[in-house]
């Protein structure tokens, strides 16, 4: 192995172990529980809530006024109703997405916790590829879709064969040399973390819309990015976001990693905690290709979360 091969597999096996050995931390009978502070949504807020987020509750900006903001989120909604979805890309509603972001997250974070038709209907844009990585990249100071896509160019491929090196059952992992590079990295760290791919990716045919995704899957109460694909391989043509059993987001880009980076996004946006199944796989996503990497707190789920449908506690699926 070259001294730049043993640097990589070293650095990963530690970030692999220590994504095994948070997650088993955080999950493990008698664990202490982190710090709560402010109530919030009829529980204590948890840390987890900031993650990574230095913009989670902006002020609104000095050059506008609770007036002009609601004004602008008012012109948005007429704008979704002439042109639908096809009007997210326009320079207009970018701009005026990026004016009411303060009332957007005030909006968010309100209490009760909002449900996600309520927030339809107030934002439709921000339902859209676009307008969930704008809002997240406001949040977060981080355009998490360029940097995912720098990560994988820059170590994607010494990552995966690093990782089929660990793979105990060598028939489960990917083989489709085709197929998309992230894929294949997302499916072995599945597999190195014990995963399923159901815990964060479904599979529906190419031709399936929301409503046909909505009828024939089971759709979880947390985030999964489903994949509407051609044939048994994983040949991607279109993606979808589904949350709470319903579809909320179409992609434009019909490519895995554009796909990831809006699942992500959702977590981050709609302050949910990562569901255990897959908590694994996605924290070591964005630590190590991202580079959200906060010395204390995680984003892996702790059992239980509020439904944005009911406003009450479910347990994740």
């Amino acid at each position: 192995m070259t001294p730049e091969g043993a640097i990589i597999s070293g650095g990963f096996t530690s970030f692999l172990i220590q994504m095994k050995t948070r997650i088993e931390n955080i999950n493990r009978e008698g664990t202490t529980k982190p710090l709560r502070t402010k109530r919030w949504f009829g529980q204590m807020r948890r840390p987890s809530d900031y993650y990574g987020c230095p913009h989670f509750q902006p002020e609104l900006p000095p050059e506008e006024t609770s007036d002009t903001v609601e004004q602008k989120r008012q012109q948005l909604c007429e704008i979704y109703k002439r042109e639908g979805v096809h009007g997210g890309e326009r320079a207009e509603v970018v701009n005026l997405m990026k004016a009411t972001f303060c009332l957007q997250r005030n909006q968010i974070n309100t209490t009760p916790v909002p449900s996600l038709d309520d927030l339809r209907n107030q934002w439709p844009f921000l339902f859209t590829q676009r307008g969930i990585l704008d809002h997240l990249e406001l949040l977060t100071d981080i355009s998490f879709l360029r940097a995912l896509e720098l990560s994988i160019e820059e170590c994607g491929q010494r990552v995966e064969m690093y990782l089929r090196t660990k793979a105990k059952n060598q028939s489960t992992l990917p083989v489709d040399e085709d197929g998309e590079l992230t894929l294949r990295i997302i499916q072995l760290l599945m597999a190195y973390f014990d995963e399923r791919r159901d815990a964060l990716i479904l599979l529906a045919d190419m031709s399936a819309t929301a409503a046909d995704v909505e009828r024939t899957l089971t759709l979880p109460t947390s985030p999964r990015l489903i994949l509407l694909v051609a044939g048994d391989k994983v040949t991607i043509q279109r993606w979808m976001i589904s949350m709470e059993g319903d579809v909320i987001c179409e992609g434009v880009q019909p490519s895995f990693i554009s796909g990831l980076a809006a699942l992500l996004a959702t977590y981050y946006v709609f302050n949910l905690e990562y569901q255990e199944e897959g908590a694994r796989t996605l924290e070591f996503v964005q630590r190590r290709f991202i580079g959200v990497n906060p010395e204390r707190g995680t984003k892996a789920s702790q059992g239980k979360v509020v439904s944005k449908k009911t406003g009450k506690l479910v347990q994740q699926l």
